[in-house]
């Protein structure tokens, strides 16, 4: 099995694909790089569903 082009993926299309696939650490990591690219510092992977969770409140 191939991995997905994580770097094609729109940050959307990402974090949609992170959270259906929460075991792909590969994933997780460029979201992480790219939220972190975005200005968002992270310490630890673990504070990525509280990034993702506070944009998503931020959105609505």
């Amino acid at each position: 099995m191939t991995s997905p082009n994580y770097e094609a993926m729109t940050t959307k299309e990402l974090r949609t694909y992170v959270l259906a696939h929460r075991d792909d650490q590969n994933a997780i990591n460029a979201l992480a790089n790219r939220v972190e690219t975005n200005g968002v510092k992270l310490d630890f992977p673990e504070q990525l569903p509280d990034v993702i969770r506070r944009q998503q409140e931020q959105q609505e």
